[in-house]
């Protein structure tokens, strides 16, 4: 057994791209929260994580909205 914390499930790692790809205007934290309404136990961290290590960039370098639009999008 490998020390430390065990491994996100692949199908879990991979929904999270899939959103952020099809959702440039949502940030980690949006995500997580879609995430949670589907009923998958994750930290926002570990979203995080996962965006970082794709090289995913934060929601509003990745989107070419506004930063306006940013926010309501966040709020929404």
């Amino acid at each position: 057994m490998r020390p430390g914390r065990p491994r996100t499930i692949r199908s879990i790692r991979v929904l999270v791209l899939r959103l952020a790809k099809e959702n440039p205007n949502w940030g980690y934290r949006r995500i997580h929260g879609e995430l949670l309404a589907l009923g998958l136990q994750v930290a926002a961290s570990t979203v995080w994580q996962i965006l970082n290590d794709a090289g995913i960039d934060p929601a509003p370098e990745r989107a070419t909205s506004t930063w306006a639009q940013f926010l309501r999008s966040q709020a929404d």
